[in-house]
């Protein structure tokens, strides 16, 4: 087994384990969470929704679903045709299960973000790319989402920005956690999302391992795979702090 196989592996385990206390904690934040989305729900921010346009009838693959799907759930919403995926067999069990109980039409597939390998060549009309920190290699990926997109297809990538990614607030300074250029493997210890940690913490860790890439890196994987840009978005921070004077997320619509 090479490294790269390894590390995705970890990324797998991690994630598998995760999974089942992870939607107790998305239930505990929203108990009505099966409810709203029954009843029409749409969360997403309102920028990723207009940079998308019209998704009406349009064939939509969500890349990293995780098993609450909320962003899955919020295309079929708005009347997209969705098929969500996610590297977590685990995740996709639940999401499944989450989709049979609202009653949302979104078909579900494990697969690895990077390859698509259960997805058809020219089978979307739109792609939805989250959460690239979890993707070592941005070119086989963005090689790929060309490849499962039809002829003026989307790609919609909504991720942290990788700039403000590398910076910490503390005690009301900026401070670097990482080196901006350094995109060697980040291996840390996993103790759970954001959410986990409001709601009491989710009382375990697990190895796993991050990827940062540069804004130029992943402008560059897009270009080389045959995209091109259609528009940009920096999004601001939902927060207060010193970080808020910068952005949040990069956010960036192309096209095959």
């Amino acid at each position: 087994m090479n490294d790269k196989v390894k590390r995705l592996e970890l990324v797998r385990s991690a994630w598998d384990a995760y999974h089942p206390d992870y939607m107790g904690f998305q239930l505990r934040e929203n108990p009505d969470f099966h409810k709203d989305f029954a009843d029409g729900a749409v969360m997403l921010d309102d920028y990723v929704i207009e940079l998308a346009g019209e998704v009406n009838g349009r064939k939509l693959l969500d890349i990293c679903c995780a098993c609450d799907a909320t962003q899955a759930f919020s295309w079929a919403n708005l009347g997209a045709d969705v098929t969500a995926c996610d590297i977590s067999a685990v995740a996709i069990k639940i999401a499944q299960e989450n989709a049979e109980r609202i009653g949302l039409p979104v078909a579900f597939r494990v697969a690895d973000a990077q390859t698509l390998d259960p997805i058809g060549d020219e089978s979307f009309d739109i792609v939805f790319a989250t959460y690239l920190m979890w993707f070592e290699d941005i070119h086989l990926a963005c090689r790929n989402w060309y490849r499962v997109l039809r002829p003026g297809g989307q790609l919609l990538v909504d991720t942290f920005h990788p700039v403000t990614y590398c910076l910490e607030d503390i005690d009301g300074r900026i401070v670097p956690e990482r080196n901006y250029q350094d995109t060697a493997p980040d291996y840390r210890d996993f103790d759970g999302t954001p959410m986990a940690r409001e709601h009491g913490g989710w009382g375990q860790t697990k190895p796993i391992v991050e990827f940062h890439h540069t804004l130029a890196e992943i402008v560059n994987a897009a270009l080389d795979a045959g995209f091109r840009l259609k528009k940009v978005e920096e999004p601001s921070w939902e927060k207060e702090g010193i970080l808020a004077d910068l952005p949040a997320g990069f956010t960036s619509l192309w096209q095959r």
